[in-house]
């Protein structure tokens, strides 16, 4: 991002950051712009289609997730805000078209949970997992799996509609990226 390379040169420029530190700092405004823009679209998507509450709870369960499963990485950045947008679009279009029970967000949840569960991680074709780094983001995709479905099933015994589908949006989200990834890193090999 040309911003986040602006800002790093400016930070150098003025000695708020020595030479050492530009990478490590370019990297994070980076970063940081990244879930920005991530934010703001999930939020532009959740607005068009009237669901603004959906949208803002989506985000934090989708991200926490989908940062330790892996999954599915496209070639670019333009590539990969396309494909994040048509994801986004797509599952809000399939769990707003209708009007679901409690019962379909539950098999939802359980069959993506359980995708999910077996699959993650999913290596990046560019940077496959060490044996560490595999066991590592296993456990921690495991244990925010346990967390969001504990948080599901909260809200399915207290019937709170907007939760259950955010955190249905998400797994599904998370369970076909996986299986994107995996079948792009087949296809690799």
């Amino acid at each position: 991002m040309k911003l986040a390379e602006y800002l790093t040169n400016s930070f150098y420029y003025e000695g708020i950051i020595s030479d050492e530190d530009k990478e490590i700092v370019r990297f994070g405004l980076e970063s940081m712009m990244g879930n920005l823009l991530s934010i703001a679209l999930t939020l532009v998507v959740g607005i068009y289609f009237k669901c603004i509450r959906d949208a803002l709870l989506l985000w934090p369960f989708l991200f926490l997730l989908r940062k330790n499963a892996g999954g599915y990485h496209a070639e670019t950045k333009t590539r990969c805000l396309f494909i994040s947008a048509v994801m986004l679009v797509v599952t809000f279009a399939l769990f707003t078209m209708f009007d679901y029970s409690a019962v379909f967000y539950g098999v939802c949840v359980f069959v993506t949970g359980y995708s999910i569960w077996i699959w993650t991680p999913v290596d990046n074709p560019s940077k496959e997992l060490d044996e560490v780094e595999h066991n590592v983001y296993r456990m921690r995709s495991r244990i925010i799996l346990l967390v969001e479905g504990t948080i599901f099933t909260l809200a399915l015994y207290f019937k709170w509609k907007t939760m259950m589908s955010s955190v249905a949006m998400a797994f599904f989200i998370v369970s076909v990226s996986l299986l994107m990834g995996r079948y792009k890193v087949h296809r690799k090999k």
